[in-house]
């Protein structure tokens, strides 16, 4: 659980920064082809908001053990939405009764971290409940940016792979596959919190420390990263930097870290950590800024900890 600053007990505006590195695995294939998504003209690979939500939504569900709206699991593995609500609606929390659909909604603690939407009939009936407010919709009030770029430059490389089971039953042998794998990556994930929008679904702090929780550890093993695309990343620094006053905003957030390849080195030939230094000096910097209320940082890395020891702003969150 992160600590709350003195100023605000509720939700504070607050920008995110989440780092973690991968090893020969797709970070983040396209939905048609399954190659990477990469950007040709910097070299850096794209991870989307999508996975990064998928990667939380998935951890607090099967981790944590809680009801989410966007999921194949919900209503028995029912997609579209009108089934899901309806299953939603008659599985209601213990002591919740909720008629209101948005309030059903809102109920789902993805929705309420990442808004969601309800397409049925403003009155709608399920079994013997009558049920408004059916064509509603939530913005979430936790943002991440569209695509996200790697901190370093990436060579991409083909690797081949056989099948043991035949196409179709004409075929005697298994078929060969072409997977395009990404050797090394630091990827940088940049998300906003906007307390003004969490008003509107419902957004705790509790809430906030559980999103923390799934994207920490949702990324790096747990739920929907334990997979043979995924498996070789790891959580490296998660920061939730705090506005002190709801209307203030520093400029070029993403731009606070960057990375410094050891001499022999460079972005495409980097393999580990080994191979490079952080730069948080812009970072560290932000304790001279009044905008600024606190850092909340957590790592598992002592040499990146002990950045921050002289930084009085930066506070260390649990898990």
């Amino acid at each position: 659980m992160r600590n709350e600053h003195d100023t605000n007990q509720g939700v504070n505006k607050s920008e995110i920064l989440f780092l973690y590195e991968t090893s020969y695995n797709i970070p983040n294939g396209d939905p048609f082809t399954g190659e990477q998504r990469y950007d040709e003209e910097t070299k850096k690979i794209l991870v989307s908001d999508v996975r990064i939500k998928r990667f939380i939504r998935t951890y607090l569900e099967d981790v944590k053990k809680l009801s989410i709206y966007v999921s194949e699991k919900t209503g028995a593995g029912k997609t579209d939405s009108k089934t899901v609500l309806k299953w939603l609606a008659e599985h209601q929390p213990e002591g919740q009764k909720a008629t209101d659909i948005g309030e059903v909604l809102k109920q789902q603690i993805d929705v309420r971290l990442f808004g969601g939407i309800s397409t049925l009939d403003d009155k709608v009936k399920f079994g013997e409940t009558n049920f408004t407010n059916g064509h509603v919709q939530f913005t979430g009030p936790v943002q991440f940016a569209l695509l996200n770029p790697s901190l370093n430059e990436v060579d991409l490389r083909m690797h081949q792979n056989t099948t043991h089971f035949t196409s179709n039953a004409n075929n005697a042998q298994g078929s060969i596959g072409t997977t395009t794998l990404v050797p090394y990556s630091i990827m940088q994930i940049h998300g906003w919190v906007n307390p003004k929008v969490a008003e509107t679904t419902g957004l705790t702090p509790e809430d906030l420390n559980l999103m923390y929780e799934g994207l920490w550890y949702g990324t790096s093993g747990e739920g929907s990263s334990f997979s043979r695309s995924k498996v070789g990343q790891n959580s490296v620094l998660l920061l939730e930097i705090v506005y002190a006053e709801p209307n203030k905003k520093i400029y070029g957030t993403d731009r606070l870290i960057s990375i410094k390849p050891k001499p022999e080195k460079k972005g495409e030939t980097i393999r580990s950590m080994d191979d490079y230094e952080f730069d948080f000096t812009k970072l560290t910097d932000l304790e001279k800024d009044e905008r600024i209320a606190k850092v909340f940082f957590y790592t598992e890395i002592p040499e990146i900890e002990s950045s921050f020891k002289d930084c009085k702003k930066f506070e260390k969150m649990t898990l």
